[in-house]
């Protein structure tokens, strides 16, 4: 068996001639997820809601000498669902990496108190777009011999905390749909799985742990006794795209600093 390439294995562009599309890729984990693809040698697809952000994204990663493209999209209204793969195939010829990472949080809300406007508002983001994201994306992968789909979950679907009810539910499903996904698209090539992070330093993190007891709490309830960061999750995202990985799927990358193993 031959040693594998030394020195640092992104920079030998594993990712080379690969199309990926990177859903809320404009902050946090969805920004540094692609620009890791672009450092690796995909071409990129930059897809949310707030134009302005995707073209932050897109200018760094040319000014990086990458290839991208921003695509303002509502994951949760189809026909933005369409024009996103059809605007990436018509750009690029196809799709081969996808990364579900659009999602929100809601403030803390009694299980009594929760309305069903919320409820669903919640789950259209953070689970059911993903499914309607990955079905489109995957029958151009299905028509062009394969492909890589991640679902970016959370550690809270596997943990509960108090007053997230709905965001813990929908994160949970997600990693069962990752699992019932990749039985499905096995046929077809395309791998399947998951990453959950715990909690990561990006500026919405920053803003949930403002009070210095919660992020006493957090890091106190950690093992690790820190957070994750951006770069830790976009290179586990990173292993679950690159050949490297055709073994894998189904799965779910639990990142937490060793929260779940209490």
């Amino acid at each position: 068996m031959s040693n594998p390439a030394k020195g640092n294995w992104v920079n030998t562009l594993p990712l080379q001639g690969q199309v990926a599309i990177v859903t809320g890729g404009g902050t946090g984990i969805g920004r540094g997820i692609a620009e890791t693809f672009a450092a690796a040698g995909s071409k990129v697809v930059v897809a949310g809601r707030r134009e302005d952000k995707l073209a932050e994204v897109c200018a760094a990663i040319e000014a990086g000498g990458g290839e991208a493209l921003g695509i303002r999209t509502d994951v949760t209204v189809q026909a933005d669902i369409d024009n996103l793969v059809e605007q990436t195939c018509k750009a690029f010829g196809t799709v081969t990496i996808l990364v579900n990472n659009s999602g929100m949080a809601l403030p803390r809300c009694n299980t009594l108190e929760v309305t069903r406007e919320d409820w669903e508002t919640l789950f259209a983001l953070n689970m059911t777009s993903a499914f309607f994201v990955s079905q489109a994306v995957a029958r151009v992968m299905a028509r062009n011999g394969g492909g890589r789909i991640v679902n970016m979950t959370s550690q809270r679907g596997i943990n509960a905390l108090p007053g997230i009810v709905a965001y813990c539910t929908a994160k949970g499903a997600l990693m069962a749909m990752t699992r019932a996904l990749a039985i499905d698209l096995a046929p077809n090539n395309i791998n399947v799985n998951a990453v959950a992070p715990g909690y990561v330093q990006t500026d919405m993190v920053a803003g949930l742990l403002a009070d210095p007891e919660r992020l006493k709490f957090v890091i106190d309830r950690t093992p690790l006794r820190k957070m994750g960061t951006v770069d830790e999750m976009a290179a586990a995202v990173l292993y679950l795209v690159i050949s490297q990985s055709s073994y894998t799927t189904g799965q779910t990358l639990i990142l937490d600093g060793g929260w779940s193993c209490w």
